[in-house]
């Protein structure tokens, strides 16, 4: 029996590699490098309870200052007591809400990355507030033929 091959370099995203040599050139004191704007990390899809926290993340690569905007449904994300953008460009829900059946956090968002040579916007992810059919904790069915008593 033949013995099995391993591949000896793993196959990566295209650009993986690129991206990851630009960092390192980057960080090389003397070096001047392009200053290309990229993810690094996007959001993605995630689905919450209500009234739990959720962070979405964002971070980007590129020339400082980097501003990071996020949009939901898109249009721009308002920060309050309740949602912050963290300082890595990370969008945090401290308690995602839903109103009157309506759910407020849920939506499509993206972070759009930008600094003085260009912008950036990310895939969009889908934020999906949890449904509880019930607040029971009896799960299935019965059928009964005959009176039942349950005590609770």
């Amino acid at each position: 029996m033949a013995p099995s091959l391993r591949p000896l370099v793993r196959l990566r995203p295209p650009g993986m590699l690129l991206r990851a040599l630009l960092l390192l050139l980057c960080s090389v004191p003397g070096v001047w490098c392009f200053s290309e704007l990229f993810f690094i990390r996007e959001p993605q899809d995630v689905t919450v309870t209500r009234k739990d926290p959720v962070i979405l993340e964002c971070q980007a690569h590129g020339e400082v200052p980097i501003k990071v905007t996020w949009l939901k449904n898109g249009a721009k994300v308002s920060e309050n007591k309740r949602i912050q953008v963290l300082s890595n460009g990370s969008l945090y829900i401290s308690e995602v809400e839903g109103k009157r059946g309506e759910y407020a956090d849920e939506g499509f968002y993206q972070c759009l990355a930008m600094n003085k040579y260009g912008a950036i916007l990310s895939q969009k992810a889908h934020l999906t507030l949890s449904r509880r059919l019930s607040s029971s904790p009896f799960r299935g069915s019965a059928i009964v033929d005959r009176a039942v008593q349950m005590e609770v």
